[in-house]
Order: C-alpha cells, then sequence, then structure tokens
C-alpha cells in the first residue's frame, strides 16, 4: 500500500509542477503581449509626433508671393489669405523646417522672409 501511495503523491506533485508551469507560461505570455501592446502604443505616440503635414504647392507659392520682399508675421500671412494665424504659424514653421523660410524673433513676434541660398 505505501508503494501505491507514494506513486499517487508523486504524481499528484507532478501534476502540480505541471499546472504551475502552464499558469506561469500563460501569465508571461499575457504579459509579454501586454507590453508589446503598449510599444505599439507608444511607437504610435512617436510616429504622430515626427508625421510632417505637408502643405499644398498652391499655399507655398501664396506664402512665397507674399514674402518675396518683405518680413511678416504669421498674423499678417493669415489676415493676406484669409485664414487663421494657427494655420498660418503651421504653414509657415513647416516651410522653416523644409529650409525654404527663415523666421527671425523681434521681441515677442517672429517675422518670417525667404531664406537666402548663399553660394
Amino acid at each position: 500500500m505505501s508503494k501505491i501511495k507514494i506513486s499517487k503523491d508523486v504524481l499528484r506533485i507532478k501534476d502540480l509542477i505541471g499546472r504551475s508551469r502552464k499558469v506561469k507560461l500563460r501569465d508571461s505570455k499575457d504579459e509579454v503581449i501586454t507590453q508589446l501592446k503598449e510599444m505599439g502604443h507608444r511607437i504610435e505616440k512617436i510616429e504622430k509626433k515626427f508625421k510632417k503635414k505637408s502643405i499644398s504647392t498652391k499655399r507655398k507659392k501664396q506664402i512665397i508671393f507674399l514674402l518675396k520682399n518683405k518680413e511678416m508675421t504669421s498674423t499678417e500671412v493669415g489676415k493676406a489669405l484669409k485664414f487663421s494665424r494657427s494655420r498660418a504659424n503651421e504653414y509657415l514653421k513647416a516651410m522653416e523646417d523644409d529650409g525654404i523660410l527663415e523666421g527671425v524673433l523681434r521681441g515677442k513676434k517672429r517675422y518670417y522672409k525667404i531664406k537666402r541660398i548663399e553660394k
């Protein structure tokens, strides 16, 4: 009888050990999946930050025409082209990042002008 009891106890222990491994594997799989989802979410946030908004060629030409012989603020550009100051600022910053315009601070205002190409 003792041999049977021991073998049953051994089987129970093996069963318990097997169950705990399965639970750990499931927990670790779930943890990995959760971490991957979080990383994907973080990557999306980073992509949104670096994603450039494209400006139509028409708008670029209009802004360049306005700034051809003078400097203007985003408010002045917005009024001249009949769109909001914030939209004008967005366009001007994007064009500055592209190297088309140059922004110069004077006091609290930022004046934009066409960037000169030096040879």
